[in-house]
């Protein structure tokens, strides 16, 4: 069955429809631990930025970058800077303000360069036709310093073009960069056709242009189409999921893609479906996080539907709330991967629904994310605020994974709701996150939770 997005014209991107007229009855919580959660900041809208669709990444020194999707003087978002303070408080900077020609609405985390410059994706803006960008933030030379943004990348836009970079950038030990595009086709209305894989290599001398290369074209292929993840590297190939499968014009559960560089060097990039979702109730549907990558190269990721859980539409077509999943490589080069669903979110008493961030996994092996609805029902989220949620492996292979709710989202009280991006952590295992929406001004928030 298909799931189909919707444009809003008053925001301009592809905007998805996680939690509009969605039937979750949620009660009560469920938490075998006590974990410590804070606010650290709640954007105040404006200048300062609001509604933060991209999580933080950690610094040298301790402090948290990230931006916000809208605001700033621009008003078509911010990249920032939070520095611990005295007092358990925190400093907030902003960054850069995007406007228009240097890229507007960034969605995605940014990455660190080995300089120690950051780089990051928007969904529109640039030179080309409103397509979207890639852009490096500098750092200052001297300390107090301004810092300095720089489109790398312009997408091409228009009708079919390569534009809307969803997912955040991977940067190779070359320097290379890889993302992915997404976009909608001008005919038949409102059905996402299209999808690229590109790589953008440096230039040779300082100050010259970066190339892009299509290295795996995602319009109407049966691969998948529609990426809404980045790509993650695991020793060569590039791994992402696309939201859609089926070829022309298909609608189906979407997949997990492998693009394979040429060998030998400078022939074409090769794609390949290493899982295709089947959908609910045994499987996910509709991935929009990238994967993340473990040992031995098994891949973790989540599905926004799908599942065996009880959620359905307003039409009352079941349609799951989300899965985790695990794909374990071939023992044999050439075999089939195995898929297995680890968990599948319920949305009642307490639990979570409806997942669009990566999972983060630690050296315990321990998985960690958001799901953007279900946990708290509260008078500003009838369907839950949204949780951030604890997967602790089995203690034998082939047990049961355990899920614990770290905190349910209330949006109330100062607390933040509809955490949309994944988490990051230190080496203390405290994890940060932001909350899209909720906090004291109700423009969002960036939160910590110490399991």
């Amino acid at each position: 069955m298909a799931y189909y997005t919707t444009r809003e014209p008053s925001d301009g991107p592809v905007r998805f429809m996680l939690l509009v007229a969605l039937a979750l009855f949620t009660t009560g919580a469920v938490s075998g631990q006590s974990p410590v959660y804070a606010t650290l900041y709640s954007f105040k809208g404006g200048a300062d930025g609001l509604s933060p669709h991209a999580g933080v990444v950690l610094g040298e020194n301790g402090g948290l970058y990230g931006t916000t999707y809208e605001g700033g003087t621009g008003t078509l978002g911010t990249a920032f800077l939070l520095v611990p303070s005295t007092g358990g408080s925190w400093d907030k900077a902003v960054l850069h303000n995007f406007s228009g020609p240097d890229g507007s609405l960034p969605a995605a985390s940014l990455v660190f360069s080995k300089t120690g410059s950051l780089y990051g994706t928007t969904l529109e803006g640039g030179t080309g036709n409103n397509g979207g960008t890639v852009f490096e933030l500098t750092p200052p030379s001297v300390a107090g310093g301004a810092w300095t943004e720089t489109v790398l990348y312009s997408l091409a836009g228009g009708c079919g073009g390569q534009r809307i970079p969803y997912g955040a950038v991977a940067v190779s030990s070359t320097g290379v960069l890889y993302g992915t595009a997404s976009w909608d086709a001008c005919l038949p209305p409102g059905i996402a056709t299209g999808g690229a894989v590109f790589g953008l290599t440096p230039p040779a001398a300082s100050g010259g242009d970066w190339t892009e290369h299509t290295l795996l074209n995602l319009d109407k292929n049966p691969v998948g189409t529609y990426p809404l993840g980045g790509v993650v590297s695991a020793g060569g190939p590039l791994y992402g999921t696309a939201y859609y499968s089926g070829g022309l014009y298909g609608q189906a559960c979407g997949s997990v893609y492998e693009v394979s560089p040429p060998d030998p060097p400078g022939g074409d990039w090769s794609g390949t479906a290493i899982l295709t979702f089947s959908g609910a109730p045994n499987d996910g549907c509709g991935s929009q996080a990238a994967l993340t990558v473990g040992p031995g190269g098994v891949l973790y990721g989540t599905t926004t539907y799908g599942g065996s859980g009880a959620c359905s539409s307003d039409g009352g077509y079941f349609m799951g709330c989300g899965v985790v999943f695990e794909l374990t490589p071939p023992s044999a080069s050439g075999g089939a991967w195995t898929e297995t669903v680890i968990y599948s979110f319920t949305g009642v008493n307490g639990d979570g629904a409806y997942p669009a961030a990566s999972v983060l996994l630690d050296k315990s092996g321990i998985l960690y994310g958001t799901t953007t609805s279900g946990g708290q029902v509260t008078p500003a989220c009838t369907s839950g605020c949204g949780t951030v949620f604890q997967l602790t492996p089995p203690t034998i292979p082939g047990g049961i994974w355990t899920e614990t709710v770290l905190h349910g989202f209330t949006g109330q009280n100062g607390d933040g709701s509809i955490p949309m991006a994944g988490l990051t952590e230190t080496s203390s295992g405290v994890l940060y996150g932001t909350a899209s929406a909720g906090g004291t001004a109700g423009k969002g928030t960036v939160f910590s939770v110490t399991p």
